[in-house]
This record gives C-alpha cells, sequence and structure tokens, in this order.
C-alpha cells in the first residue's frame, strides 16, 4: 500500500517535472463527425481505438488524444471537438482517491515501473526453483532504455535456472505507457501459473515441459512519465529535438512505415527516425531472437478484441488469413472478444512472425486505459481463458533441430515451404543455442527447406492433416565443402575389373568404406534426412564384412583424401544384366552417426 506521503511527494515530482517539461496534452470528444473528418483524424492523430475495421472507423463519436501544438490543426479539422480533460500525472488520480478515502484508504492497485519489478522480485521469493527474474536489457545483445532503465522479464520453467532444450512462450505488456491495465493481465497470469504448479497437472505439464517469459512492462521510461507527468502518455521518452517519444508498436522493421504510422516526430503515432531504432524495440526483438517462442501475446487496451496478424496494407494469401484467422477466432472465444484488422504496420506480432515464424498475436483488452482497479481485476479473469487456451492447446505443425552432421552442432537455420504463400519474405527460424524449431503450416502437402550458412539446404515433404498436433522432425544439414565422389574405371565385361576411386574433400588420414548393394532406395536412414543411397541387403553385408569379389572395402583414405577398391567380375555368363551399386562413405566419429559424407552410388552391369 502506498502512503499518502508517498502519493504527496510523487504528486510534487510530477508537478516539477511537468514546468521542466512539454505540457501535457489533451483528450477530446467529436461527438458526430462526418466521414472525411474520420478520415483525415485517423490519418493524422492519436484515435482512441482507431483501426480499420473498427466500429468506431466511419461513423459514431470518437476520442481524440492530442499534444498542445495538434490542438489547432485538430479544431481546423473539427471545429466542434469537445474538450473533455486535460492529462494530468497518474499519482494525483492516485492522491485525489486516497484523500477521498482517508488515509488508510486501499492502494488503487496500478503498477508503477518499481513495483512491476517488485511484483517479479515476489514470485521469485515465493517459487524459487520455478522462477527467476531477467534482466533482458543485460543479455547479450541488451541495452538500456533512453533514461538508462533495464527491462525485465519473469522466466517460468521446472529447471528455471537452465537454458533448457524446450519451447518457449512470450506473454508481454505495456508497449504504450498509458495502458496501465495491461500489466495487470500479464503479472495475474504469471502468477496463476506458479501457484498452479503441484496442484493443476494441465498448467504443471506446461511448466515442465516449456520455457514461459513474462514481459509485463516493456516501456518503463513512458510508464514514469505517466505516473509523474501525463497519465495519457503513450510513446517512450526518445528526445527528438522539439519534442519527445517514439510510439514503439510502430517501430518493429516488418513493413515499418507502410501504413498506419506518423513521419512527425510529435505525433502519438510517431515511428521513429529508423525501423527498429528504439532501444525497447530492440530488446523485444533481441528476446523473440534469443528464445524463438512458438507463442507471442502482445496486451495493450483498450476494445476487447483480438487483432489480425497482418496489418491491411500487408499482401497476403487467402490460405494464409485462413489460417491466422482459426487461431485469432480460438484465442478470442474464451474471452467473448471481437477481433479486427491492426491499426498498423510496423506493429510487434507481425514482426515476429515474419521474422521468425512466432505465431503472434495483439489483444486490446478492456475499454479504456486506467479503469477502475476493481474493473482490471475482473478484466484479469476474463482474459485468462484465452491466454490457458494457447499455452495448453496451440502447438506448431513440426518440431524438432537443425544440426550440422559435424559435431551435431546446432544452427540457426531459415525454414521456408513450397507452394510459397508469402509475398514479404516471411520465414521461419531455429533457435540458436540448441538449433530448436516450431513450424507453423496450414492443413496440407508442403516441400519445407531448411538452409543454414556453410551448409548445404535439406527439403522434406511434409503433410499437415491436423492442427495443433505437432510431428518431430529432426534435421542435418551437412556442411558445405564435403561432397564426395566416386569415378569407376573400366568398361565392366565379365572376367575384367572395374577400378573405383573415391574422392572425399579434406578427409585425408579418415577411413573409407566402399557399400556395395542391389539398389539405392529407400537407402539407409542416418536420421535427421540424411539417408545413405544403398540398401542393407547381402551385397552390403558382403562389403561390411569384406569379401573377395569387391576388395577391400575399407581403406584410409590417403593425403589427396582419395581411396581406392577393385570390383573384380566373375568370368560367368550368369552374371550378365546383374546390376549393383557402389558408393564411397567416408566415416568419422566426429560427425553424427560417425559419418562424414558419401557419393552418389555409381551402378556396375556386367557386360559379355
Amino acid at each position: 500500500m502506498r502512503s499518502l506521503a508517498a502519493l504527496f511527494g510523487g504528486l510534487v515530482l510530477g508537478s516539477s517535472l511537468l514546468a521542466q517539461d512539454q505540457p501535457p496534452g489533451y483528450l477530446y470528444l467529436i461527438k458526430n463527425p462526418t466521414p472525411a473528418q474520420h478520415l483525415l483524424l485517423q490519418q493524422h492523430f492519436d484515435v482512441l481505438g482507431n483501426c480499420c475495421g473498427n466500429s468506431q472507423a466511419g461513423h459514431g463519436p470518437i476520442e481524440v488524444v492530442v499534444t498542445p501544438e495538434e490542438v489547432a490543426p485538430l479544431l481546423a479539422i473539427a471545429p466542434t471537438a469537445v474538450l473533455v480533460r486535460v492529462g494530468k500525472p497518474y499519482h494525483q488520480t492516485e492522491l485525489e482517491q486516497a484523500i477521498a478515502g482517508g488515509n488508510d484508504a486501499p492502494d488503487p492497485g496500478y503498477y508503477t515501473v518499481a513495483e512491476i519489478e517488485a511484483a517479479i522480485d515476489a514470485q521469485v521469493a515465493a517459487y524459487p526453483a520455478l522462477a527467476r527474474k531477467v534482466n533482458l536489457s543485460t543479455l547479450p545483445g541488451g541495452v538500456l532504455t533512453h533514461e538508462g532503465r533495464p527491462i525485465f522479464a519473469l522466466k517460468v520453467s521446472d529447471n528455471v535456472a537452465s537454458d533448457e532444450d524446450e519451447p518457449a512462450m512470450l506473454i508481454i505488456g505495456q508497449h504504450h505507457a498509458r495502458e496501465l491495465i495491461t500489466p495487470v493481465l500479464v503479472i495475474g497470469a504469471m502468477q496463476r501459473m506458479l501457484a498452479a504448479y503441484g496442484s493443476n497437472p494441465t498448467l504443471s505439464s506446461i511448466v515442465d515441459g516449456y520455457e514461459l517469459y513474462f514481459v509485463p512492462m516493456v516501456n518503463p521510461d513512458g510508464v514514469n512519465h505517466v505516473w509523474t507527468v501525463y497519465d495519457m502518455w503513450r510513446k517512450n521518452r526518445r528526445n527528438n529535438g522539439t519534442s519527445y517519444g517514439v510510439d514503439l508498436n510502430r517501430n518493429y522493421p516488418f513493413l515499418w512505415r507502410l501504413c498506419g504510422a506518423s513521419t512527425t516526430p510529435s505525433s502519438d503515432t510517431y515511428s521513429g527516425p529508423s525501423a527498429g531504432s528504439e532501444p525497447e524495440t530492440q530488446i523485444m526483438r533481441n528476446l523473440v531472437a534469443r528464445l524463438r517462442p512458438e507463442v507471442y501475446l502482445d496486451f495493450h487496451s483498450s476494445g476487447q478484441e483480438v487483432l489480425r496478424t497482418y496489418a491491411p496494407c500487408a499482401t497476403t494469401h487467402a490460405t494464409i488469413d485462413a489460417f491466422l484467422e482459426r487461431y485469432v477466432d480460438d484465442l478470442r472465444a474464451p474471452m467473448t472478444y471481437n477481433k479486427r484488422d491492426p491499426s498498423a504496420s510496423g506493429e510487434a506480432p507481425e514482426d515476429h512472425w515474419s521474422s521468425g515464424g512466432t505465431m503472434s498475436f495483439l489483444v486490446e483488452t478492456g475499454t479504456s486505459f486506467q479503469p477502475a482497479y476493481t474493473v482490471a481485476l475482473a478484466e484479469e479473469v476474463r482474459v485468462w481463458p484465452g491466454i490457458q487456451r494457447v499455452l495448453t492447446n496451440w502447438r506448431p505443425a513440426r518440431r524438432g533441430h537443425v544440426r550440422s552432421s559435424l559435431g551435431e552442432a546446432p544452427l540457426e537455420a531459415t525454414i521456408t515451404y513450397t507452394p510459397n504463400l508469402f509475398s514479404h519474405n516471411e520465414v521461419t527460424k531455429s533457435r540458436a543455442r540448441d538449433g530448436r524449431y516450431g513450424l507453423w503450416l496450414p492443413l496440407g502437402s508442403w516441400n519445407v527447406t531448411f538452409a543454414a550458412a556453410g551448409h548445404v539446404s535439406r527439403t522434406f515433404p511434409v503433410t499437415v492433416t491436423s492442427y495443433d498436433t505437432p510431428v518431430n522432425l529432426e534435421v542435418f544439414l551437412e556442411p558445405t565443402g564435403t561432397a564426395a565422389t566416386l569415378v569407376k574405371a573400366g568398361a565392366g565385361n565379365i572376367g575384367t575389373n572395374v577400378t573405383f576411386t573415391y574422392t572425399s574433400p579434406n578427409s585425408a588420414g579418415a577411413m573409407a568404406f566402399f557399400g556395395w548393394s542391389m539398389g539405392t532406395s529407400p537407402g539407409l536412414s542416418l536420421g535427421g534426412g540424411r539417408v545413405l543411397p544403398l540398401n542393407g541387403d547381402f551385397l552390403f553385408d558382403a562389403a561390411w564384412y569384406g569379401n573377395p569379389v569387391l576388395a577391400p572395402t575399407w581403406v584410409p583414405l590417403n593425403g589427396a583424401s582419395q581411396a581406392q577398391s577393385v570390383l573384380a567380375i566373375p568370368n560367368a555368363p550368369w552374371v550378365v544384366g546383374f546390376t549393383s551399386y557402389v558408393a564411397g562413405i567416408t566415416w568419422d566419429p566426429a560427425w553424427h552417426f560417425g559419418i562424414k559424407t558419401w557419393s552418389p552410388p555409381v551402378a556396375v552391369t556386367p557386360i559379355p
């Protein structure tokens, strides 16, 4: 509980900051705007609930938040706009509530910057084996905000101190500082998951089998400004010279500035000087790249709506639209929410989906930014079933790892598929630390290609027949420059010899095996997509154990990385037309399955 003295101190601090900073903004109501006014206001101002397809778009009253500099342009477009209120520090609202209730008035409940960190600390203290505080700004690639603040996450997992080989899921809030309801939902979700461990088998299995990350507040500088200066502040606190702030949810690189964002620094939807310019954006993109989570939920307010992944200005395919719509509907149903298109491009969910393949959605919660705290708590209860649905039911079509055949080292691979359904180079990526990936696919048959730097890509046929039933697909890729060859010399007449020369680049001293078989399909599977092009038949056994017809079959590769074997074709008419196949194979214990590489098979068909 915050004391009256603390609240009054916050108000004094806010008043001092207000005196030296830009003045607060204003909330205006336009009761009966024309369609033309609607369009102009949506294009140039911070219209609450502004989005294509939103119920407010095109008709009905609308509310607009403006800076002092924007008042005159607003009134030029909408002369009948009515001033509803002047912005003030949120601490002042708390103080007014406390004075009205007396010295023992209950804490209004919303979280300050310090209290969000304290809420994370409290869960770590209560569940030390399951919860860990993570300073995202100190991770490799992390940074501090413009005002020098870190961003914190709570990690929840059964072996929380370790980065395990488990899928990840990410739930975050408060990109926009004034949306005080959103940390309530994120903190509520992390509290519920931890409290349920050991008593709820379903939720316990999620903690045991996943790494969950909760980021209640992406924008600490802006949140501090809300509490101490201006309760309707939306952006971060970049110093633009004559104004402050970038709208963080317009700053992500995917289709940056294509639609719904402003290039004017004083605007509440200013997209920033460049794509991904802001430290908060960089921190969140860094975390997503580090985790490659299967799922990402991003809470905003207000509207009680689940937003589709793509902005209206994106070029999308009907199959992908229907696929993502299925998950929009699945998320909103337990919460009885509506759905709509996003307000702009450059938003976080479409960036995480397009750059790494994370199933990502933005949820507009509640009906205002800062409702009575009892209303916020009721909204948390309403939203939780949707979060629970995502955590317990949403699963990609394929899961597994991408590794190098050399030492089984994990690879950060790019995953694509055909037929291609994307227009903006969207990809899925595997996680660098362990090669883990989750690939979301619509129903149907696809050719999925895995590619990594310094390795030969590999394509797999994949058929998806049902949703949320992942099938494991392990992938091994060969390093480039390891392709082997096998050359034969000799016509193949009966009673003569055929000499095979095997070349395995950069393999001097390794052991070569000359495999022999009557066929090449289906071959011998080594796992991860690696298939030796020989069958395991009696000829293969003969080569393995040694025989007088093809010899020698085990030969050290010389200094030129070459070895030879000779096939002595019997001088017997019955072998005429009897086709067999020989392939060279390089053995090296440092490689997956002990096999470095192999040559394409070479056929031998004896003739008279």
